[in-house]
């Protein structure tokens, strides 16, 4: 009798945790800066508590020379390959759960010619209008974003820093997932 109790107990205690992971509200804080370090820094909150401090990814690097003769290439492929890129995410559901508490994001560049830095710089600021636009609509943003475009027209460089602070819960994103993946076999 003792035994049954006790694994009842054992099972209940089992389920409040399941049910706490469930409820509990993490967030995500991502930082990125282009060219210094190409590294993705995760941290990771449980509530308040860090779980994951600083994981450090490295990013393949960018040649500069490369990047100065694609961005007009990059961009008329963008906005062809934009459309089909929305229609195969799901991003409503995905995106519902989401709360971001911080977004900065500021890019500072140019090619060395005064005509291609601002076709340059004017594609920048209309990719990042139209992001923050787009995302607007599903994520309730704490704060109003903070975007920035610098034009560099003396200089042959890009510079990048972007920071963003996301928070979830747990079975609130569990549940958003799987109703992307079932929009997404209800329509195959």
């Amino acid at each position: 009798m003792h035994s049954m109790y006790l694994i009842l107990i054992l099972i209940a205690g089992i389920v409040l945790i399941f049910l706490f992971f469930l409820q509990s509200k993490w967030a995500i804080q991502v930082d990125y800066q282009f060219p210094d370090k190409q590294v993705l820094q995760i941290s990771v909150f449980l509530y308040r508590w860090c779980v994951i401090k600083e994981k450090c990814l490295r990013l393949p690097r960018f040649d500069q020379t490369e990047m100065e003769k694609s961005y007009l290439d990059y961009y008329k492929l963008l906005r062809r390959s934009k459309q089909q890129l929305l229609k195969e995410l799901r991003l409503p559901s995905l995106l519902q759960p989401f709360h971001v508490l911080d977004f900065k994001w500021r890019t500072r560049g140019g090619t060395g010619n005064a005509f291609t830095t601002a076709v340059f710089n004017g594609t920048i600021w209309a990719m990042k209008g139209w992001l923050i636009g787009y995302l607007g609509q599903y994520l309730k943003f704490s704060k109003n974003p903070q975007i920035q475009v610098q034009p560099d027209f003396k200089n042959n460089r890009l510079e990048m820093d972007f920071s963003c602070m996301i928070s979830f819960r747990l079975g609130k994103a569990i549940v958003g997932i799987i109703r992307a993946l079932k929009m997404k076999e209800v329509r195959k």
